[in-house]
């Protein structure tokens, strides 16, 4: 590199990237602003964590047609709802797609969007046949789903798996934000029990021992200081969005089940239709099983309509 390679001008950052910047700053503590360099610091730290996010994105399993005609043909779809009445429901009941209900009005054919679940197991006991013998009282387990929510509805599937990326990453900062708020909170607990001593020392009851306890809270009042100090959050939020595994996972998942949803196998080599799909773990560690789903808008519509219809009633 020669001096007048030095000489050049910094290149701009992608918009993109300064964009992301900018809403991790702004979510964290506008104060970081106030650092030099900060969105060169940033960058690698935010690039990672964003190319992290398009992974997982893209990895989503999907899309798969939700509709009652999917739940008779498809074993995946049929496994996830109880019935097709149960599709109808979760349609007419989505925020989002009544959120989005002029947008579905006003266009037809498919839509994405995410498909979350709570993946549950019930164990049991059943009838199983083996050749000809059948075998009473046989320990099973049935796979279910509950809490079926839709989330970020999208025209097509680019537009679907872009919104989730930006989704995951808005997670992750949110994540780190939390953190935070939580020591700004401690240290107002800080502040208070500092008073309290305070008091206490100037009463002259028990001086000695409330000068101590004065002296311990004075330190950590100086260690929670210096960790909401811009420039340590600005280096502690990097190293967060280097290391976005800790926050945000996905894990594939296949098993094996029959029409009536017991499970079969793990997927190898099980009886039955073998499902699937994929479990995110996110920044509040909760599971939930993830795919993307193809809704048809008019069926979507539909179910709004049938759903706001039964639910008029007269008041005497």
């Amino acid at each position: 590199m020669g001096i007048l390679d030095w000489l050049k001008p910094t290149p701009p950052l992608d918009p993109t990237m300064q964009a992301r910047i900018e809403r991790a700053v702004t979510l964290v503590d506008p104060l970081i602003k106030q650092t030099g360099n900060y969105e060169r610091k940033l960058l690698p730290a935010v690039q990672r964590a964003s190319a992290y996010c398009d992974d997982i994105a893209a990895r989503i399993p999907g899309p798969f047609e939700i509709s009652r005609a999917a739940f008779a043909t498809d074993p995946l779809v049929h496994a996830l709802f109880g019935s097709a009445d149960d599709i109808e429901e979760m349609l007419a009941r989505s925020q989002c797609v009544r959120d989005r209900l002029l947008e579905l009005t006003l266009a037809s054919g498919p839509c994405c969007a995410l498909l979350g679940m709570r993946h549950r197991e019930k164990s049991g006991f059943g009838v199983e046949l083996t050749g000809d013998m059948v075998r009473m009282d046989v320990p099973q387990k049935t796979l279910y789903f509950s809490d079926h929510t839709l989330a970020e509805p999208s025209p097509d599937l680019a537009t679907a798996r872009q919104r989730l990326s930006a989704l995951l990453y808005d997670g992750l900062l949110k994540s780190f934000a939390a953190h935070v708020a939580e020591v700004r909170t401690e240290r107002d607990d800080l502040h208070r029990e500092q008073a309290i001593a305070h008091a206490y020392v100037r009463s002259g009851n028990d001086a000695e021992n409330h000068t101590r306890r004065l002296e311990s809270l004075r330190k950590q009042l100086r260690a929670t200081a210096d960790t909401l100090q811009p420039e340590h959050l600005l280096v502690t939020l990097a190293a967060a969005l280097a290391d976005p595994e800790l926050h945000l996972r996905l894990d594939p998942v296949s098993v094996s089940v029959d029409r009536s949803g017991v499970i079969t196998g793990t997927g190898q080599a099980g009886e039955g239709d073998t499902l699937h799909f994929a479990e995110l773990t996110s920044r509040d560690q909760r599971r939930w099983v993830v795919i993307l789903a193809s809704i048809e808008r008019d069926e979507a519509r539909r179910a709004l309509e049938r759903f706001d219809t039964a639910r008029r009633y007269i008041v005497i």
